[in-house]
């Protein structure tokens, strides 16, 4: 909800503003009518009260706006003139369109009556002589209220709701319409993400469009099936980071805990108990946590307020290793820190994803914008995580000498010039992976968290 010293920004507005307001838009209207002789479209937001401009309104009317444009243009309507009139009585937009008028109000009422924020949208289609179509005339019934199942001017005309009610209700739809605007996109990005990462071809001794690896209980296609049962997940993830954005980042992270178990669960019935990408279930879940995170506490969404966040929000992931010896590790990961210090992707997370900040993301877009294709320019990127990132499934598939092995190798490879490392050396590689049974897939999740943060920063320039 608006907190009400929001609202103290915003300037109220009284009865006599309201009525001068409402002349000068039939004014307006009328002189468009006249002028181009076509119909015309008429667009305000329903805002209870008596604040009618805030952040938040200006945001949906622009959304508004969009929504009415894209939709006149996919069924091919010309738009002769569009013009904003905005002041603290209302936002108002006008667009003359050409085409026939019934038609054209029946396109507005699929914004109304489909789109989340439609509930607030005024949309009016006057004829040519003036007159307002309405919803009888195309057999549409009369708008619901709100807040019940009335009719809307039945509950306005007997003051059924206050003020406040009203406007609270406005506010959450406001709300739900962005944030689940948002989460959708995110989770959007994992997805497309995942995909990227598995096609990406070649990839030495990984899943890819050429071949399977070094593994045989999976192909690309129980990818793609963990993939499509993962995307809900990532989209709640981002969700948990808005919904609890007023709480402590550490506590965020704590919530994620059971979010992750469900999406491992789901994970293994998709893939027939085969472990795909529980490693990526817990790093981009992290990363969607902390967009959502950012985007409820209205801060900028950069590659830096991404990766900074990151290392608040997991501010305690190392404790695991505290108190962790040779002779008392237990698991894989804790005798890993025990023997040689690695701490995995707990690092990896912990530190900001420093491996894809230094060596992931950078290396990747000079390369795109260098020439090469993203595939390429992602099968080059996989070998430079490779080579800087201490690969734990290298590790556990083989022994540490081979991770070295297997760096030193691939580093005299690049270290020239990664530019001319061709896909035939590539595949080179990854047949040699194959024999020796080597997987870097550790790796691998770095650079679909690669994928996710170029995709997220090219959205935020479009």
């Amino acid at each position: 909800m608006m907190d009400k010293k929001d609202f103290l920004k915003c300037q109220p507005v009284v009865m006599e503003e309201m009525l001068i307001a409402r002349e000068k838009r039939s004014s307006i209207q009328r002189e468009l009518l006249n002028q181009y002789k076509l119909p015309l479209i008429s667009f305000t937001l329903n805002i209870s009260g008596s604040y009618k401009t805030f952040p938040l309104a200006e945001k949906s009317f622009e959304e508004g706006k969009k929504l009415i444009r894209n939709h006149l243009r996919r069924n091919k309507i010309l738009i002769k003139h569009e013009e904003d009139n905005s002041s603290k009585t209302g936002y108002e937009y006008y667009i003359v369109a050409d085409n026939n008028p019934n038609f054209i109000k029946k396109l507005m009422l699929e914004i109304e009556n489909s789109s989340l924020l439609g509930r607030i949208f005024d949309i009016d289609v006057l004829k040519e002589d003036g007159n307002k179509i309405t919803r009888d005339e195309i057999g549409e019934t009369n708008r619901a209220c709100i807040l019940c199942n009335n009719m809307a001017h039945v509950c306005s005309r007997s003051r059924k709701h206050s003020q406040e009610e009203l406007i609270n209700k406005i506010i959450e739809i406001m709300y739900d319409y962005f944030n689940h605007k948002f989460a959708n996109m995110c989770s959007a990005c994992a997805c497309k993400a995942l995909l990227y990462e598995v096609i990406t071809t070649p990839k030495p001794g990984l899943v890819d469009r050429a071949n399977n690896g070094s593994h045989k209980d999976m192909d690309i296609f129980t990818f793609i099936d963990s993939t499509s049962v993962l995307v809900p997940y990532f989209r709640d993830y981002v969700m948990t980071g808005i919904e609890f954005c007023y709480d402590e980042p550490y506590s965020v992270f704590e919530r994620l805990r059971y979010l992750g178990m469900e999406a491992e669960d789901h994970m293994f019935r998709a893939t027939d108990n085969v472990n795909t990408q529980k490693g990526l279930i817990f790093s981009m879940g992290i990363i969607c946590a902390v967009l959502g995170y950012l985007y409820g506490n209205h801060k900028s969404i950069t590659v830096e307020s991404i990766l900074d966040m990151t290392k608040i929000m997991s501010e305690r992931v190392m404790d695991d290793f505290e108190n962790v010896t040779i002779n008392n590790a237990k698991t894989y990961g804790e005798k890993l820190y025990a023997y040689y210090g690695i701490t995995g992707i707990r690092g990896e997370v912990n530190k900001g994803f420093i491996s894809v900040k230094e060596y992931g993301l950078p290396v990747i877009e000079n390369l795109v914008s260098r020439g090469f294709s993203l595939n390429h320019a992602g099968a080059l990127t996989l070998l430079n995580l490779i080579v800087n990132v201490k690969d734990t499934n290298i590790i556990a598939r083989t022994d540490i000498k081979t991770l070295e092995y297997v760096q030193k190798k691939i580093n005299m490879l690049i270290e020239e010039n990664l530019e001319n490392v061709t896909l035939d050396d590539i595949n080179n590689i990854d047949r040699e992976f194959i024999i020796k049974n080597i997987n870097p897939g550790g790796c691998a999740d770095l650079l679909a968290i690669t994928y996710m943060l170029y995709f997220i920063k090219q959205i935020n320039h479009e």
